[in-house]
């Protein structure tokens, strides 16, 4: 259960013929793929979470913060805001994944195979630890991309409702609504538990997705590079458009919810871990992963 496998023995079965990646990426398309992975819901579509939090009338342990258990035995409702202290979690966000970042850059150059921590773990601690991470490395992703397709999902229904098109709320919405849907009036649309329908646009998001992805990495790399170039243009344009609505009284109180409160809107907004594990994931597709890598 604990057997390791040497880093020389992983190189070698990744250069059999059989069962190599093409070798395609260069600096510019690795740099791109982590962007597009970082700049997503986090920025995008949970940012309003974020700042005004997970408030519950109720406090429940199940949704309680691990280190408010720990250390007060006690469990608060929901999750506090970070407020305009948000640009104190964003800094935050960034000294934590610049050190994660360092670490996956050297992991990834020791270790260019696809795989990232699933990989590293099977060369350092054992079958059995890496088959945990495995199963956790699924599990982020399937929390991560559900996550962006929804919101991708919700970005797109209102373009096209500003387009004029009308879509049922039966193909927006989870099949499983423990609040029931309301609208704009709160009006019942459906009533709290399962309704016939599912989120559509976001499962053909997934699927367009999906078969640009097994078409190969070049076809992946050149449309995530476009795509990050939509991104980047998108928060320019927020910022420039966004500039003459600054108003230094709405910073009153900055911390509504203290150190705690900081605390949870870098969480919520944490989506940024799977850019550095899609870059390492990517290396054993770089034509030079000792350099592109780390840069």
């Amino acid at each position: 259960m604990f057997a390791t496998k040497s880093i020389d023995k992983l190189i070698s079965e990744s250069e059999d013929p059989e069962r190599s990646l093409k070798k395609t990426l260069g600096p510019v398309s690795l740099t791109a793929l982590g962007i597009g992975a970082v700049i997503g819901s986090g920025i995008f579509t949970v940012i309003g979470t974020a700042i005004g939090g997970n408030p519950s009338k109720l406090a429940d342990w199940k949704a309680s913060p691990i280190i408010d258990l720990i250390l007060h035995h006690g469990s608060v409702a929901g999750r506090p805001g970070a407020g305009p202290a948000l640009a104190l979690s964003l800094i935050l966000v960034a000294i934590v994944c610049g050190l994660t970042g360092l670490c996956y850059a050297e992991l990834a150059s020791m270790i260019p195979i696809a795989g990232s921590a699933y990989t590293y773990t099977y060369a350092t601690l054992g079958e059995l630890i890496a088959w945990i991470i495995g199963w956790d490395l699924i599990l982020e992703y399937a929390f991560s991309n559900m996550s962006v397709s929804v919101g991708f999902a919700a970005h797109v229904v209102d373009l096209i409702d500003w387009l004029g098109i009308k879509m049922d709320p039966k193909w927006l919405s989870p099949a499983y609504l423990p609040l029931g849907l309301q609208d704009l009036a709160g009006h019942d649309i459906y009533q709290p538990g399962w309704h016939f329908g599912f989120n559509i646009p976001a499962f053909l998001i997934v699927l367009i997705l999906t078969v640009i992805l097994v078409r190969g990495i070049r076809e992946s790399a050149r449309t995530n590079n476009i795509m990050v170039l939509v991104k980047i243009f998108a928060i320019l344009l927020f910022i420039f458009f966004g500039l003459s609505f600054i108003h230094p009284g709405n910073y009153h109180p900055f911390v509504p919810n203290g150190f705690p409160g900081v605390l949870a809107g870098g969480s919520i907004i944490f989506f940024t871990y799977i850019g550095f594990d899609s870059v390492s994931t990517a290396s054993e597709e770089c034509r030079d992963p000792k350099r592109d890598v780390p840069i």
